[in-house]
């Protein structure tokens, strides 16, 4: 049976190969190989003579689940991904879909991490049940806690930061950036319906000469990114105009000034 299914992997990888590029016939290997030493750790880990062993390792791995699903912090990614902007998560507008997306890839992280813990916990297991390592058991726990948090905190904090300096780089490069689950500043151009004088700028300046980076209209309110001081300001939708600047698909150049 084993060799069976080794030749069908086999000739499932030479096909891939085949049609794919070499990248992405490592990244299929490299997934398929990792998958394999998670099926049979997990498999050693449940054929333990106890359920002890099992539960331990279960709540430490659930641990990175439950805690972001019971906090609801779901809208994590955006809240780093907009600090870069000065931009509160709250002030960005993302469709639910979206943010459906990004709460269930901030919960698929721990899912695979959990997944892989169990492996490990199911390969180490013999040699915790030895007398002289059962005093290590408690270091294990905490030492998988901690690996647990510091990788959840890199693949979700982490790339959401990356991210935003990398959107704040390109627009000073002169390019509309990529959309980060379907968040990116749009390069815009606002004018003045009610007079200047009335607007609630609160120290801000309002150039209708500058472009602009907006991230939409959230409660009647449009937030707009000034990419040369750095900080962010709100002003009444209905008290301005807001026009594109340009064009808005990532990756495209972004006007140096608006056309008066």
């Amino acid at each position: 049976m084993a060799l069976t299914l080794n030749g069908v992997l086999l000739a499932g990888i030479l096909f891939l190969a085949r049609i794919s590029s070499p990248a992405a016939a490592l990244g299929i290997n490299l997934f398929l190989i990792a998958a394999l030493f998670v099926m049979d750790g997990i498999r050693r880990l449940a054929g333990a003579s106890t359920w002890r062993p099992f539960l331990v390792a279960s709540f430490v791995a659930l641990l990175p689940v439950f805690v972001p699903a019971l906090c609801g912090i779901g809208p994590v990614l955006f809240t780093f991904y907009g600090a870069s902007f000065h931009v509160r998560a709250e002030e960005l507008d993302v469709a639910d879909a979206w943010q459906f997306v990004a709460s269930a890839y901030v919960l698929a992280i721990p899912v695979a991490l959990t997944l892989v813990f169990l492996a490990v916990w199911g390969y180490v297991l013999p040699l915790i049940r030895e007398r002289a390592l059962r005093p290590l058991l408690p270091i294990v726990v905490l030492g998988g806690i901690m690996a647990l948090a510091l990788t959840w905190i890199w693949a979700v904090v982490g790339s959401a930061e990356t991210s935003g300096r990398a959107a704040v780089d390109q627009w000073r490069q002169g390019w509309v950036p990529e959309p980060y689950f379907n968040v990116n500043p749009q390069p815009v151009c606002v004018s003045t319906i009610d007079p200047l004088a009335d607007l609630p700028l609160y120290g801000h300046r309002l150039d209708p000469e500058r472009v602009y980076g907006a991230f939409g209209v959230v409660s009647g309110q449009v937030t707009l990114w000034d990419p040369v001081s750095g900080n962010t300001f709100s002003l009444p939708a209905d008290a301005v105009q807001v026009l594109p600047a340009g064009k808005s698909e990532p990756g495209s150049a972004i006007p140096r000034a608006c056309s008066s």
